[in-house]
Formats: structure tokens, sequence, C-alpha cells
């Protein structure tokens, strides 16, 4: 970021929110950028779901990373949490602090909003700036089933567990991008470099993640339970356990990764990645049985790939088996935020 400007934080927000395009309209809005407040109709037979991340520079992404990239990160991390409840993208606020105005980096940051913004009918309705060091904070606002909303606390003993897309990606994306990992030492690529083509693929997984609110809005009348892969496949599947107060049986053999995870990193550090490495912002999600060939069908239409990993049964906890059957044990490294120490 270079030296501050003399820009206001009025002209800050007139110049690269209010007139960027981002506070387009939409059904709802009746009124965004440019009061003390936004001002909201809601459909009368839809719950408002209201979901907010905070982002810290060096912490949860790269102070020197490219602004665009910033920022379409911290607005699809959070519209991943509307997929998670199977809620239609509505709005969302933004607060900044920067450390300065710099002309250069506002402009590519609200650059790298509009994208997604706009790709699900979500405008940007408010918010605000300050000074300090770089940290990001959105919120999302959605809408979902008045009648059934989606919850941690719907699965059932004999509901399938499965997952979008491949998972492990975001984890070995920090390699990819030199970064720490809470995995530790060992955690390393099996090869001396990536291909190019790998290489642009985890950058991708880690910049560009698909929230999938395609799946959840076309499929979500079949799951029993949801939550969004933020912190590790294990960690996020054992909230929806403890909150449905039931057990879950993963097939280790039937998680899915991508040809380049499969390319770079060897067995263990790639199930490493995918249980305890998180950022992946893909689903997990059950579904009884019954169910599960009208969700797969769907989800071959819209293009997303579904893996069915394992089954609700009764009892507590994860049960991990290996493909010979056999139970594993490990010792867990889902990532934890005051515990994570900020390397330097």
């Amino acid at each position: 970021m270079q030296n501050s400007s003399s820009q206001s934080e009025f002209e800050i927000i007139r110049r690269h929110f209010a007139e960027s395009g981002l506070g387009f309209q939409r059904s709802g809005v009746e009124l965004g950028i440019g009061d003390d407040a936004a001002l909201l109709d809601i459909c009368s037979d839809k719950l408002l779901a209201l979901s907010m991340d905070v982002l810290v520079a060096d912490i949860h992404f790269p102070a020197s990373a490219e602004p665009s990239q910033i920022a379409n990160r911290a607005l699809a991390v959070n519209l991943s949490d509307l997929a998670a409840m199977a809620a239609e993208p509505f709005c969302f606020t933004l607060g900044l602090v920067l450390p300065c105005s710099d002309d250069s980096w506002l402009k590519k940051f609200s650059e790298g909003l509009r994208p997604l913004a706009v790709q699900h009918n979500c405008p940007l309705v408010g918010g605000d700036i300050s000074k300090g060091p770089l940290s990001i904070s959105i919120q999302v606002q959605g809408l979902c089933s008045k009648s059934q909303p989606l919850l941690r606390s719907g699965a059932g003993v004999g509901d399938k567990i499965y997952v979008s897309g491949t998972v492990g990606d975001g984890a070995i994306a920090l390699l990819a991008l030199g970064l720490d990992s809470h995995l530790g030492n060992q955690f390393q690529f099996s090869i001396e470099k990536p291909a190019d083509t790998c290489q642009q693929f985890f950058e991708d997984a880690y910049y560009q993640p698909s929230p999938r609110i395609d799946l959840a809005l076309a499929a979500g009348k079949y799951f029993s339970s949801c939550i969004d892969i933020s912190d590790g496949l294990y960690g996020d599947l054992q909230h929806i356990l403890e909150a449905s107060k039931v057990a879950g049986q993963l097939c280790l053999d039937k998680i899915p990764y991508s040809a380049s995870a499969l390319c770079c990193v060897n067995d263990e550090n790639r199930l490493m990645a995918a249980l305890y490495g998180g950022d992946d912002y893909e689903l997990c999600f059950t579904v009884p049985a019954e169910s599960c060939a009208d969700l797969e069908r769907v989800a071959n239409q819209i293009g997303v790939r579904v893996s069915c990993i394992g089954e609700i049964v009764a009892g507590r906890g994860i049960n991990c088996i290996d493909a010979k059957g056999s139970l594993r044990n490990f010792e867990s490294f889902s990532f934890q935020h005051f515990n994570y120490r900020v390397p330097g």
C-alpha cells in the first residue's frame, strides 16, 4: 500500500464504493449507500440470515496480495456462510480499516468486490471506513426459508455425509503462496516445484473460492444439515454432529481431491490438508438416504461435484475408517484462532 492521499472518509466512500457500481439496485433494497442506514424490504415468508467475518492482514490474507484478490476472497468466504444456510444472497455491508487512503489500492479493491457481488445479485448497501492496521469486516444478509431453515442440527441416523467439490486445496494453497500453515513443518509439497498449472490452481483456490450458493439453492431442500468447510472437514463435521447429537462414520478413501492435490502432495499430507487444513469453503452436508439420488441428479444438472464420504450413526464423535476398514485415530490440527501465532 502506497502513501496516503488527502482523501476524506466520505470522499473514499463516494469514489470507490457509492459510485463504483457496487451499490447496484436489486428488489428489496429500498435505500442503500448514502444515508445513516440502509432500508431493506424483507419478504414476509422469508427469514433474514446474517453472517459476518473479520479478516486481518497477515493472519487471514497476505497484506502484500493484490487488493482485487483480497476483496474477492473476503466476500466469497462470507457468501459461503449463506450457502451453508441455503440462503439467497440479498446485500452486504463493509467495514474497512486502512493504514492509509491509497487511491490505487482502493480502486483495485472495489473492482475486486464487484464481479462476485453482481454474480450473486448482492449489492453493497453501507458500511464504515477507519484508519488503523489493515482489516476487512463484511456482513452478508441473505433470505432463507421461514418454514424449514437449513441448520447444523438436523442430521439423523442413517443420513449420508456429503461434500461438494474437492477438499484440502485451501491448505495446500498456503504452500504454493509461501505462507505458513498451522499443520506444521512436515506439511510440504512432495515435489520440488509444482507445475505452473498447479501453482495457478492453488492460487485461485485461495483467492477465488467458489461459494456453493447455486448448489444450496438448487438442492438444499434435500439437505438435513449443512456447514461450510472453513476450519477443516474434521472440525466442521464435528460441529454438525454435536449440534445434531449424533456420530459420524467418515470413509477416508472417499474424500475427493483435486488433480493438483494428487499431483503435488503425498497421501498423508493430502489427508491432513482435507481433515484439518480449512479454507476450502466447500459444503459438508447430510442427506437422508432416500433423497441421495435426487441430490446427485440436481448436482449433476448444475455441474457441481458432490461426493458421499460417510454416514451418520448413533453415538458421539467421528470414526475415521480407512480403505481396509480399519479405524484410524488422529491428533487434531484444526485451526483455532487464539492458538495461532502470526509468523515473525
